[in-house]
């Protein structure tokens, strides 16, 4: 994943996984830089990274702006040339950051950081380079699986369609994923999938390759189900907007038209603001949807309080929250959840000790997570 534009600013992130004496030297190093300490904080990084035989990019990228200040040049360029291998300038920001910032101007005319400049250039051209590509495919592919409302239940390769819904006067995208298993003969389990990050997304950003890179879309795979993942945005989606809830109904009344979808095993669930949008679905007396589940959601809507008491046995709630998530808190959640659950009878309450709030996103958490959780959901 590319540097935040919030660290290339500073640099000053670390990670907090380190040791309590690596964490002070690492502390005091930041301040040292901020107060223009240069060799005070070379001394605290050289100290530090003693203790540490794992150091992040970013450490590395800090530790080299201060032995660069200090007219360190050798100490500068090891520490760059090992963030390089983990990673360093994969984006333009990235190079233009140790171009342009004041603290690795020692190093402008040194040969050996021109020749890591350039080939950091030459991995994001051809970086640039295969996201177009992939994105040209990803958008080729998404349109020639379209099926047309007038000729329903046609065979499909697996792979991934785009259609809109229209409604508050725009077009509003949605995704389905056909698996593998996938036969137009036969009724096929659907689930839908509510992503997170709405408040922090001004467009739909379906064009983006990337959206095949979920982890819902290898539960179709896994349990020959069908996806639909509608697309949201700050203005349209799972916050506060009940038009983007009212358009899933929509939505499931266009991909029954053009799939064969068992009416009697279709799912709905999501992630984050996605996962706190479901507590809505799952809190309607009258549904079309069999189950429910929510990863790291907020029990909180801020279009109405939740029926906790529609939340039942016949149509269940899986929710799975971490410990450690630092956007939801857990102990918040938790409160929620024993406040609630001798209405909510049918809320099955989860929980994971580590993952943080982006959990599914952890190859070596979800992929284990994902199954025996859809396990117990879809039987």
């Amino acid at each position: 994943m590319n540097m935040k534009t919030v660290l290339l600013s500073c640099f000053f992130c670390f990670s907090s996984a380190f040791s309590q004496s690596y964490e002070v030297l690492i502390r005091d190093a930041s301040t040292n830089l901020e107060a223009k300490e240069y060799c005070v904080a070379l001394s605290n990084f050289k100290k530090a990274f003693t203790l540490q035989t794992e150091i992040g990019v970013y450490d590395y990228v800090s530790a080299a702006s201060a032995a660069a200040s200090c007219n360190d040049t050798k100490t500068a360029m090891e520490w760059l040339k090992a963030g390089h291998k983990l990673g360093l300038g994969k984006s333009r920001g990235e190079i233009t950051f140790l171009q342009t910032n004041e603290r690795f101007k020692n190093l402008s005319q040194n040969i050996e950081f021109k020749e890591l400049l350039e080939a950091m250039e030459n991995k994001v051209i051809k970086l640039e380079e295969f996201k177009k590509k992939e994105t040209e495919q990803w958008n080729h592919e998404i349109v020639n699986n379209q099926i047309a409302e007038s000729t329903p239940f046609n065979q499909v390769p697996p792979g991934f369609a785009l259609y809109f819904t229209e409604t508050e006067e725009q077009k509003v995208p949605y995704i389905v994923f056909v698996p593998k298993g996938y036969k137009s003969s036969r009724q096929t389990k659907a689930i839908f999938y509510l992503h997170g990050g709405v408040n922090s997304v001004n467009d739909f950003y379906y064009k983006n390759a990337d959206v095949k890179k979920e982890p819902i879309f290898s539960v179709g795979n896994s349990f020959n189900s069908i996806i639909i993942y509608p697309f949201a945005k700050k203005d349209f989606g799972w916050m506060n907007q009940i038009k983007a809830f009212e358009n899933i109904f929509t939505i499931l009344q266009e991909v029954e038209k053009r799939y064969n979808v068992d009416k009697n095993k279709i799912y709905l669930g999501g992630m984050s603001n996605g996962g706190t949008a479901t507590f809505w679905f799952a809190s309607q007396k009258e549904t079309p949807f069999k189950a429910f589940y929510a990863f790291a959601p907020n029990p909180v809507l801020n279009i109405g309080a939740i029926s906790f008491e529609n939340i039942t046995k016949d149509h269940p709630l899986y929710t799975i929250s971490a410990k450690d998530d630092y956007v939801f808190k857990y102990d918040d959640v938790l409160k929620i959840y024993n406040e609630n659950k001798s209405k909510a009878k049918g809320w099955n309450f989860k929980t994971i000790e580590i993952g943080s709030h982006e959990f599914i996103y952890k190859p070596e958490i979800s992929k284990e997570l994902l199954i025996n959780f859809f396990s117990e959901i879809l039987r």
